[in-house]
């Protein structure tokens, strides 16, 4: 009998088609668990059911149960508060965005006896997504289905490589395909989040700034240049809409041949002009608005609100969420053996999720992002400063061998964080991320992680 997690990972890339044996495998537990009755979770219920499966046979565990009660007629149950017979129990992760959707929500059940686990996002695509191998990538599928998750997506990237491959785009002998690519545009935000995944609060004052769109343009170039392909391309800051040339920013990342969707994430406490709004190209483009007014005044939640209407009135392409936040890694440096940052980094997402272009600098995660542009360490062999290569094929090589790397001094600081916040984008500094300046001032000056002061503007 194939492996599930084998067949499912082949027919969410569109490389085989075991759709009926997954359906047929899910039927064999005798109880499934839905993790998350929110959108991504009523749509795949309603999906379950359509399809045979019992309601009785389905749960919803959801920290609203109370409030929810019921959805798509299935019972909506607080988090492990069901007695459940753990080894006929599957459960489906449906919390698509934030950190319960990768390895900590797993982490979660596992150490809860719960061993049959599943992506709800790996079977939404092999079952669900409407965008098949034999019609090819389609970025029309992507733009209308709001409630999946493009950062975990595996189709997307895997069917628009086969179509540059035939297009014959950046035709080099090896792969080199980014499911997700995020470029950083400027380090400055209108909110202070304490637990902010940038740590904006942190950089010196000279450092919040918007970069400029020579330096933006040649990252945008160079690395399209030396990728196959960028299934999401994630614009963000700080706040992207305080730089002053977004609207040209997301035309130079429109014009490549090479990407799939475009994502531009703000948190809505800005000025989103009508001139940006008229220009855009809706096809392929869409706003995420990551909602933190529960954290916010009674004025920010009002411009949040006009924003919201403003687009929607506008027809482009967005999304609302509040996200599921955890405390970021502190960046503190925890002195771990050689052989746990090597586990670290062989069990680490960051490897397709994380991916960081960042004022002239390839960053292959989060955390080594983090450490880099606050310049916070020096570890110039975990990151590539583009402007040291001096063509694709270089650069090319450069991102692979660091990508390829066992472990990163970084992931030295990747701990001390992935505590579940109740109220996200909560204000205020937050104490236990102040030794990041303290870091950064002990540094000399000659050891900062990128030097393009020239290229920055405010």
């Amino acid at each position: 009998m194939n492996n599930l997690s084998t067949i499912l990972e082949q027919t969410r890339r569109g490389d085989a088609d075991y759709a009926a044996e997954i359906i047929a495998r899910l039927k064999g537990f005798r109880h499934i668990v839905l993790r998350g009755a929110g959108k991504f979770g009523s749509a795949f219920g309603s999906f379950l059911l359509a399809k045979g499966f019992p309601p009785g046979l389905l749960s919803y565990w959801d920290i609203r149960a109370s409030e929810l009660k019921e959805i798509n007629g299935v019972r909506v149950h607080a988090p492990f508060s069901q007695i459940l017979e753990q080894e006929q129990t599957l459960i489906i992760n449906c919390i698509p965005n934030g950190s319960l959707s990768g390895s900590v929500g797993e982490q979660e059940f596992a150490a809860k006896g719960y061993s049959h686990y599943l992506p709800g996002m790996a079977l939404f695509e092999a079952l669900m997504c409407s965008m098949k191998p034999e019609t090819g990538f389609d970025a029309s599928v992507c733009i209308e289905t709001t409630f999946c998750n493009w950062c975990a997506c595996q189709r997307l990237p895997s069917l628009l490589q086969k179509q540059c491959k035939k297009e014959r785009l950046n035709d080099f002998s090896d792969d080199l395909v980014f499911p997700l690519a995020t470029f950083v545009v400027n380090q400055k935000c209108t909110l202070k989040c304490t637990h902010c995944g940038q740590y904006i609060n942190h950089y010196l004052a000279e450092d919040r700034i918007n970069f400029s769109l020579e330096r933006i343009k040649t990252d945008i170039d160079r690395i399209f240049d030396a990728v196959d392909a960028i299934g999401y391309v994630s614009v963000i800051g700080g706040e992207p809409f305080l730089h002053p040339a977004l609207g040209a920013i997301v035309d130079l990342v429109l014009a490549k041949p090479n990407f799939g969707v475009l994502g531009i994430t703000t948190n809505g406490i800005c000025d989103i002009n009508d001139e940006f709004l008229a220009q855009v190209d809706r096809h392929r483009t869409r706003l995420i608005f990551s909602d933190y007014t529960a954290a916010l005044s009674d004025k920010q939640r009002k411009l949040f609100s006009l924003n919201i209407r403003k687009v929607a009135e506008s027809g482009i392409s967005f999304t609302v969420g509040q996200p599921i936040w955890a405390t970021p890694a502190s960046l503190r440096k925890l002195n771990r053996p050689e052989a746990t940052r090597d586990a670290m980094k062989a069990a680490c997402n960051s490897r397709l999720t994380c991916k960081t272009i960042q004022n002239g600098v390839y960053y292959p995660c989060s955390t080594a992002a983090g450490i880099g542009s606050h310049r916070c360490a020096a570890y110039p062999q975990d990151w590539v400063n583009i402007d040291e290569t001096f063509s694709a094929a270089e650069l090319r090589t450069r991102i692979k061998q660091v990508d390829e790397k066992i472990s990163y001094a970084s992931c030295d600081h990747c701990g001390e964080g992935g505590e579940l916040l109740s109220l996200p984008g909560e204000q205020g500094i937050g104490k236990q991320y102040i030794h990041i300046e303290a870091a950064r001032s002990s540094m000399h000056p000659a050891s900062n992680a990128y030097t393009h002061t020239e290229n920055q503007h405010a």
